[in-house]
């Protein structure tokens, strides 16, 4: 298995897990990869889909770091609370990313459907994994920094995880 350690290509696509790990601290290798997108080593490429699914992730994961109990069922049963308490947190890491140097956010099209249909069906992909696939295929990088071993059934991707596998 690859690892982001060991990426030498000149662009990246980057799923949604490994800017999460970046923008909350989780793990030095994240730390170390983004170092290298921001000095110019190599483009990134990510689509706004993952700015959809960070957004959401960060905030479920804000809300577990400071209530007990299900931070679905809070989002659910006190949305307006959840929202004004960690919106403002989840929109700086946001821009964050948004603004990070050598970072091309890509689109999604309505024209992506049809990749995506294709996508579910050949690879097994789930929607939104072939949604990534779709921006992958127009920005034509292959390279995925990812853990998400279900880009594994597609022939074309070469998967850079954050860690070695086991």
């Amino acid at each position: 298995m690859n690892t982001l350690a060991n990426f030498t290509a000149q662009a990246v696509y980057l799923d949604t897990m490994l800017p999460y790990i970046f923008l909350r601290s989780i793990d030095s290798a994240a730390k170390s990869f983004f170092e290298r997108i921001e000095g110019g080593e190599f483009l990134a490429y990510t689509s706004i889909l993952t700015f959809d699914e960070l957004a959401y992730r960060l905030l479920l994961a804000f809300i577990k770091d400071h209530y007990n109990g299900s931070p679905l069922d809070h989002l659910r049963n006190e949305e307006n609370r959840m929202m004004t308490e960690f919106a403002p947190r989840v929109s700086t890491l946001l821009q964050r990313l948004k603004d990070f140097p050598n970072l091309i956010t890509l689109d999604i099209l309505a024209s992506d459907l049809d990749a995506m249909i294709e996508a579910m069906t050949k690879y097994k992909l789930r929607p939104r994994d072939a949604l990534h696939l779709a921006a992958m295929q127009r920005a034509d990088c292959f390279n995925l920094a990812s853990n998400d071993a279900h880009f594994d059934n597609v022939p074309k991707i070469q998967r850079f995880a954050i860690q070695q596998e086991l």
